[in-house]
């Protein structure tokens, strides 16, 4: 099981038992090293698969963990339970149910539950619940048998203190946690709870890829592994093998005046995929930006369009390098506002797009409206999705059918829900808890189609976890990345700028072969347009490894130069 692994990651997996830090760094191989480590405790340690517990955060990742064990582990020898943290408190709750006061195992509120409790409150579908009703909201639930999503895991630790714990340690004595830099202090309490000081916890992350404190992620509590686990060994992955030299030599520059990790380093071992500067891109205005982006994307399809070819946007020439279709590139951008500009320029140019953030996928326009009325259609999930789609819609668009809750709903936001939900519908089969469960717990960039031919666009934070062939980083403006805010005292800006750095170095890491950065010489944000220089954090990059272009950093080069370049 440990065949084929580099040397650092063959001590991580093979490591012997009791507590480990694993930091590993941007495409170390941070999934594969976790899964032999599961593999090799198996197969080759007799430890019983159903022993394993592996967390993660979210439910593409527990899917993706799930399916490279199972190609893994030997057939007949078991499987571990891989699961989310709120998956796993939900497990825990629901088998704990009588210390919670539940008659029997509770569910979690969808939105059809929560609609008719806050119905009987007197509040508003679309505001939150008010501080003065919370507990009177929680109250209505839980005698319906619910709990809220974001009270499970606190929970689950509230019925392990007093002394449950116990048979859940002995159910699972080897506790692997991917993304160990994002827990929160209550999933870091459920951890805590599972795992004694000198058990087998394989915590594994980067603590300089740490980027959701906003969400109540503590880094710290990386940092503080070895005090809290004092018999705690650390391995170090630094072999890169996902990006090229450059893009892997820049990042380490990007990151390391602020790196949380001692001796920050990082070895391209991708050599195959060449060795092209990173682009840095000057442009007037956002709107200029967005239609350069829109036109460089053509250039590497090589002309997505007749249209394309006949304006003389693309020459039809051999000139790209690799060939690239739509799927393979991604356009990432600090906020959400950002992709206006951005879904305008593609539209105009024909070029398909799947957008995605951070988001709920039950909070996006249209999705509450078809799950409640997809469970009243039959058939498997996808058919059942379809259906809904088009009686919701014929009922928007006539005035005399709508109910009065579906007032302001589109026939526009109807579909973009489907769209954006048939991705998790086609893979739920006939298992429509299952589908309504992962809509439930599940963030928009849980519903991306990677079968789709289509451009990315996300979030910074959205793209956490993924990675593509050709990235474009839009934005690059400094007052943009990083975020600035009007008001902040000193300590609270360099804290927050800190993670802002780390934000960007996840963006930049996120490509393979090409990395674009486009910024915009001027800005609009709330409203108010002004002058911006170019992003800081590109600063203590070698000017080698950049190649600049547009406005005022070097003179516009010929077509020809400009499709090489591409």
């Amino acid at each position: 099981m440990l065949e084929g692994l580099d040397p650092e990651q063959r001590a991580a997996a093979g490591a012997a038992d009791g507590p480990l830090l694993v930091v590993a760094g941007p495409g170390t191989g941070k999934t594969r090293t976790l899964t032999h480590r599961v593999a090799y405790l198996v197969a080759e340690r007799g430890v019983p698969a159903e022993s394993c517990l592996a967390i993660t955060f979210t439910r593409r990742a527990a899917a993706e963990l799930a399916e490279r064990l199972a190609a893994l582990l030997p057939s007949g020898r078991g499987e571990p339970f891989v699961a989310t943290f709120h998956a796993l408190a939900l497990t825990i709750c629901r088998e704990q149910y009588a210390l919670l006061g539940f008659a029997g195992p509770p569910s979690v509120a969808d939105d059809a539950d929560r609609a008719a409790v806050l119905a009987e409150l007197d509040v508003p579908m679309d505001k939150p619940v008010p501080d003065e009703l919370r507990e009177g909201f929680r109250k209505r639930l839980r005698a319906r048998g619910l709990l809220e999503l974001d009270e499970l895991v606190p929970l689950a630790v509230s019925v392990l203190e007093p002394g449950s714990a116990a048979s859940y340690r002995d159910r699972w004595p080897h506790v692997l946690v991917d993304e160990y830099q994002d827990v929160d202090a209550d999933q870091y309490a459920l951890l805590r709870a599972l795992v004694p000081t000198d058990g087998n916890l394989f915590a594994i992350g980067d603590p300089d890829q740490s980027i959701y404190s906003f969400r109540g992620a503590d880094v710290g509590f990386f940092l503080r592994f070895a005090s809290d686990y004092p018999t705690a060994t650390t391995v170090t992955l630094t072999r890169n093998y996902r990006s090229a030299p450059p893009i892997v030599a820049a990042a380490v520059q990007i990151v390391r005046p602020g790196t949380l990790v001692p001796g920050r380093g990082l070895s391209a071992e991708r050599r195959d995929l060449g060795a092209a500067r990173l682009a840095v891109h000057r442009v007037a205005t956002e709107a200029e930006e967005a239609g350069w982006v829109a036109a460089t994307i053509d250039a590497l399809v090589g002309g997505s369009s007749f249209h394309s070819l006949d304006s003389g946007r693309v020459d039809g020439s051999d000139e790209v390098e690799v060939p690239t279709g739509f799927a393979d590139i991604a356009v990432l951008y600090r906020t959400d506002a950002q992709s206006r500009t951005l879904q305008s320029a593609f539209t105009s140019a024909g070029l398909p797009f799947q957008k995605r953030g951070i988001d709920r996928l039950a909070d996006r326009p249209g999705v509450p409206a078809v799950l409640r009325e997809l469970v009243h259609h039959p058939g498997p999930v996808v058919s059942r999705l379809r259906a809904a789609g088009e009686a919701l819609a014929a009922r928007v668009s006539a005035p005399d059918l709508f109910s009065a809750e579906e007032l302001t709903l589109r026939a526009s936001d109807v579909w973009s829900a489907v769209e954006l939900l048939r991705p998790v519908a086609s893979a739920s089969g006939d298992d429509l808890d299952g589908f309504l469960a992962a809509v439930a717990t599940g963030a928009e960039v849980d519903a991306l189609d990677p079968r789709a031919d289509a451009v990315s666009l996300l979030t910074l934070h959205a793209a956490k976890g993924l990675e593509f062939p050709v990235v474009f980083l839009v934005g690059c403006a400094d007052g943009v990345v990083p975020l600035r805010f009007p008001g902040e005292d000193e300590d609270e800006r360099a804290v927050r700028e800190a993670e802002e750095r780390r934000l960007f170095f996840v963006g930049v890491t996120r490509a393979r072969r090409r990395l674009f950065l486009s910024a915009a010489r001027q800005v609009t944000r709330r409203g108010v347009t002004s002058a911006a220089a170019l992003t800081p954090f590109l600063a203590p990059v070698d000017e080698g490894l950049l190649d600049r272009t547009g406005t005022a950093e070097t003179p516009r080069r010929p077509a020809a130069r400009q499709m090489r370049l591409i």
